[in-house]
């Protein structure tokens, strides 16, 4: 079971709290035709997520040419803007079980740029339920699985990392949890394999969100 002095649950953002991998696709689909290049079929998007949209543009594009993916990154983040929640919906359960949840502080951690983060949350309507909101920001701390994003939620939320939880759907998650000294939750129903993150012994494994509430 979770400490008893559980003060803090954080959320992954795409895979955990919403669905997003249609309009990541179709954003960097775009992005590849004005460089010529082929688009993916959304199955194969979700593997690619989770490690930032660089790894995600270098992995679409196959290259590492530093012009090709910042022209790559500007014909995303122009498409991505415009229809970030066309196709993007919370997971099934997520807006029903976070008011049950209202005894915590609550934040979302993505490694989605912090921007885009906010607006996606705020957009689905999630963002009442948070304190504290935060996405990729390199210039402060490194993506996920280093540990420095969560630490920068614990300190500015006053919180000891033996008292909060990460949920999340990618190995990143938990990784970045145990080194922060926090306790870790996969989610199976986002972007990665359950043997992927059985592997990657989390404390807790659930199938569903509303299933968080159990463990708590």
């Amino acid at each position: 079971m979770p400490h008893p002095n559980l003060q803090l649950i954080v959320f992954d953002l795409d895979g955990t709290l919403a669905d997003s991998h249609r309009d990541l696709t179709d954003a960097l689909n775009y992005a590849m035709a004005q460089l010529g290049k082929p688009g993916l079929p959304y199955e194969a998007v979700p593997p690619l997520l989770g490690s930032g949209l660089g790894y995600l543009l270098q992995e679409a594009a196959q290259t590492s040419d530093t012009k090709v993916l910042k022209a790559a990154k500007q014909h995303f983040d122009e498409y991505y803007a415009a229809h970030f929640t066309n196709k993007t919906q919370p997971y099934p359960g997520v807006s029903e079980t976070l008011p049950l949840l209202s005894r915590y502080k609550l934040a979302v951690y993505s490694n989605k740029l912090h921007h885009f983060t906010l607006q996606i949350v705020g957009a689905l309507g999630l963002a009442p339920h948070f304190s504290h909101i935060q996405g990729a920001r390199p210039e402060l701390y490194p993506y996920k699985p280093h540990p420095g994003g969560l630490m920068h939620i614990l300190s500015q939320l006053g919180i000891a990392p033996e008292n909060a939880l990460m949920v999340g759907d990618s190995t990143h998650d938990i990784e970045a949890a145990k080194r922060a000294g926090m306790q870790s939750c996969a989610v199976t129903y986002g972007y990665r394999s359950e043997a992927a993150l059985e592997a990657a012994s989390p404390g807790h494994i659930i199938h569903n969100f509303p299933a968080l509430t159990a463990i708590l």
